[in-house]
């Protein structure tokens, strides 16, 4: 239980920490302004964070508790990867 939170604190800090830097990246190398950047890293983070309701149904309903925390660990890491 205790690698479950930790993973989902460090997940939350390393998703945090990047937002910043897609900002500028988003700014330079797309040459998007400031607010769309703001706003299409916005809808991705409510997106990543609303699918954590179907998540709990998954599990709760077919799949189980470590194999949906498996799964949602690896979309964000890819979400995360795709991003930058």
């Amino acid at each position: 239980m205790p690698f479950i939170i930790v993973n989902e604190v460090f997940e939350r800090i390393a998703s945090i920490g990047v937002l910043p830097n897609m900002i500028i990246y988003l700014m330079r190398g797309y040459n998007m302004e400031a607010a769309n950047g703001a706003n299409l890293l916005f809808i991705s983070s409510a997106v990543s964070n609303g699918l954590a309701i179907f998540g709990a149904f998954l599990s709760d309903a077919y799949l189980g508790r470590f194999r949906v925390i498996t799964l949602g660990s690896f979309s964000s890491l890819i979400e995360n990867c795709n991003l930058g």
